[in-house]
């Protein structure tokens, strides 16, 4: 038994898989029945006695079974250590030039975005082209260079600072104020944001997930030319209450997709073309052409995309613990406790499944079997 052991929450979330989350380092982990009672047992041996699992525990190897407590101990120090938040740092805007500046409106509330040069507009403007507008303002965001770091600032309060190889958790922070300030939400409200495109189709809605080149932006496009309407691309919030919210970014399409987005929407060649990096190329940023606005909708159906010409036309159920696995590293999921129970509460009544494809007409059928 460990004493003063902090707050955890162990559910079962699927055939033999279990998630154990631990408040103090807000870290999650997947197990199978048995390591998550060993887990528990460590934990509290009155209130977790392991009588279900002797035999299995007797048919191991004491060389084996001593590995494995050295392993959950050493595992139950490392989740039971309290996170490091970055270093705080303050800076003052007095005095300072933002020669740039653009205006954005979604439902019904503007911001503006103030930049201390044309390099910093050119991160954030490309992609909410499409709702720039000229209406007055309700809250001033400036995005500062100075010393080879980008600073945010809020109303002249400071937010934050980040290096240029943290660039991910700049966009990554700025989306959230951003998507917070459109749904007159706090930061506090958000029990996740997943990297992942949600995308709805009369009462059904699902979320594309999978790593950066597999063709989630490819499938966001095909899905809104199918009318599929597009509720986020690439930052899905999702709120304690579990609903996917609206994050009203255009998709970003990479330049070996345009001749098939054109081939979906004609007015593809009037968009603008930005180069982002090296690595990334040239991409356009194709706006949600949605018949409604959505703001939210519950989302109870993941895909872990996947295409390439050589790979079968598939879709199939998986392990929600093996989905996780994937989805986990890439999301933003909130230290409270009771967000922590949403969030797995979410898990437990969703889908996961992994699709992969060469056809987008299979492919189409396949996602509406799946509803």
């Amino acid at each position: 038994m460990i004493k003063n052991f902090s707050n955890f929450i162990s559910e079962k979330i699927d055939t033999d898989t279990n998630i154990i989350w631990f408040e103090k380092s807000n870290k999650y982990i997947i197990i199978n029945n048995l390591l998550n009672s060993l887990i528990l047992n460590k934990i509290d041996s009155n209130k977790y006695p392991l009588n279900q699992f002797f035999s299995e525990i007797n048919e191991l190897e004491p060389n084996n079974l001593k590995t494995i407590f050295n392993d959950i101990d050493s595992l139950l120090k490392e989740c039971d250590t309290e996170s490091k938040n970055k270093t705080n740092e303050e800076l003052s805007i007095k005095d300072e030039k933002f020669s740039h500046h653009s205006r954005f409106k979604f439902n019904n509330r503007v911001v503006k975005i103030e930049y201390s040069n044309k390099d910093l507009r050119n991160l954030i403007d490309p992609k909410f082209v499409h709702i720039k507008s000229d209406d007055k303002e309700q809250i001033v965001f400036k995005v500062q260079e100075k010393n080879k770091r980008i600073y945010l600032f809020k109303q002249d309060k400071f937010i934050g600072g980040w290096g240029i190889s943290e660039m991910h958790e700049f966009q990554g922070k700025i989306s959230m104020e951003l998507t917070s300030f459109f749904h007159n939400m706090q930061e506090s409200d958000w029990a996740a944001v997943f990297h992942g495109s949600t995308l709805s189709h009369m009462n059904n809605c699902i979320m594309l997930t999978g790593e950066s080149g597999n063709g989630k932006s490819s499938l966001s496009t095909i899905l809104m030319a199918n009318n599929f309407s597009l509720i986020a691309d690439d930052f899905s919030p999702m709120s304690h209450e579990g609903l996917h919210y609206n994050f009203p970014s255009a998709i970003s399409i990479k330049e070996g997709f345009y001749s098939s987005a054109k081939n979906l929407f004609k007015s593809f060649d009037e968009l603008k073309e930005y180069y982002i990096n090296d690595i990334k190329g040239n991409v356009k940023y194709l706006p949600a052409n949605n018949n409604e606005l959505i703001l939210y909708k519950r989302c109870n159906k993941v895909l872990n995309v996947k295409f390439g010409p050589d790979l079968k036309n598939e879709i199939k159920k998986v392990n929600k613990g093996k989905a996780l696995e994937q989805i986990l590293p890439d999301a933003w999921i909130s230290k409270d406790l009771n967000h922590a129970k949403s969030f797995i509460d979410w898990v437990k009544s969703s889908l996961f499944y992994d699709l992969t494809y060469n056809d987008n007409d299979k492919m189409l059928k396949m996602i509406k079997d799946i509803f």
